[in-house]
């Protein structure tokens, strides 16, 4: 959900920090898990920002000339070609993983990356947007994007959509060709069917990245029950800078696609000869179930994110040469395949006092320790919609 306010109370917000009084186990439940989360990718940050890595965004674009990107960003490839583009989810996801939101101590989960964008979506509120996507060949075109990507040196390739039924093949084997050159894709599982996989996530090697509400639970919304499903990652909002130089909240799978490229991409610069197939062992290995280790499921996949863990099994692998996980395709290769067009999202307001609130939880860890993200408890809203409606990843393309 891609959400926007005024930046002076964002940035008040981040500064200050408020936390709310905690009562009861849940809430003392849902605090421990999001701070022990922030910890870990704090650690993992202060081993390795990400240096020398090169990120694909592949998205709506990311604007130029936004604030906290300067230098971080290279002349990218717009695949869709309408004229005047909003490019606001792709410069938000490119804000959050390297950029500096006003107000917040230092950049982004990955500050020391750079980004390719590579637009592979229009909006549908943009100048020949809504006609792009009910005729445009979604697969053929995130194809394109992801071998455009390896091509232009992406060590690792965020995708901030999803594709059904015709077209899989041509990203199936753009990613075979992303794996070949040691490139790793991160993607959301999105909602996936027997009947109607969501690639890139179904592919095997690719990371494919589940939703957590604040509780710590599948985001069924967004997320259905996969085993596509490698880990999970916070979806609540988080603030960004955005193509118009305000601040955004950004929320979402897209939320959880960042965090975990950014823990790929600090794997990636520590340890770059581990193949995408090792940087997937080292994730699955590292991460927390909130009932103990080792279970897989397809409620969470291997369980959340652990930024520093996954570090530490990446240095595992890469001093023994231990062999990598063999992943295996969530459809069978002779699964016939079909699917809908993706539908918009609405932008809306966000109330200050969930701001001041709710908002501060985890960040008094973040804080604390310097880091640049705030994660705030994530509430849908459907009222209040502005004119800006950006398309969401993890809407089903096809």
């Amino acid at each position: 959900m891609l959400i926007r306010r005024s930046a002076g109370l964002l940035a008040t917000a981040l500064l200050v920090g408020l936390t709310p009084p905690l009562a009861g186990e849940s809430h003392a439940a849902t605090f421990d898990w999001r701070l022990r989360f922030t910890f870990d990718f704090v650690a993992a940050q202060r081993i390795n920002p990400g240096r020398s890595i090169k990120i694909a965004v592949l998205a709506d674009g990311v604007a130029s000339g936004v604030t906290g990107l300067k230098g971080k960003v290279e002349k990218g490839k717009d695949l869709v070609g309408t004229p005047r583009p909003k490019r606001v989810s792709g410069t938000l996801l490119a804000s959050i993983m390297t950029g500096r939101t006003p107000g917040a101590p230092i950049g982004g989960l990955a500050p020391a990356t750079t980004i390719l964008p590579v637009r592979i979506f229009a909006d549908t509120n943009e100048p020949g947007g809504r006609t792009w996507r009910e005729t445009a060949q979604w697969g053929d075109v995130m194809a394109k994007g992801i071998r455009y990507a390896v091509d232009h040196g992406a060590d690792v390739i965020a995708v901030e959509a999803y594709v059904t039924g015709d077209g899989t093949a041509q990203v199936s084997a753009a990613i075979a060709y992303a794996q070949a050159k040691r490139a790793v894709i991160v993607a959301p599982t999105g909602v996936q069917k027997p009947e109607n996989a969501a690639y890139p996530a179904s592919a095997p090697g690719v990371i494919g990245v589940g939703t957590l509400t604040s509780k710590g639970r599948r985001d069924g919304t967004v997320t259905s029950r996969s085993t596509a499903t490698l880990v999970s990652a916070p979806a609540f909002s988080i603030p960004a800078v955005g193509p118009d130089n305000r601040t955004w909240t950004l929320g979402g799978e897209p939320v959880a696609v960042a965090f975990t490229t950014a823990a790929v991409a600090m794997i990636r610069s520590e340890y770059p000869r581990l193949t995408s197939a090792q940087v997937g062992q080292a994730l699955s290995a590292s991460a927390r179930r909130p009932r103990g280790k080792g279970r897989y499921d397809t409620e969470l996949g291997f369980g959340y994110l652990n930024a520093a863990g996954a570090l530490d099994e990446a240095h595992k692998l890469a001093t023994r040469d231990a062999p990598a996980m063999t992943a295996k395709s969530s459809v069978p290769d002779n699964a016939r395949l079909g699917g809908n067009r993706p539908a918009t999202i609405r932008a809306a307001p966000y109330s200050p006092l969930w701001i001041g609130g709710f908002g501060g939880l985890a960040l008094a860890g973040l804080v604390a320790l310097g880091f640049a993200t705030w994660l705030a408890l994530r509430k849908r809203s459907t009222t209040g919609a502005t004119d800006a409606t950006p398309q969401r990843a993890g809407q089903e393309a096809g």
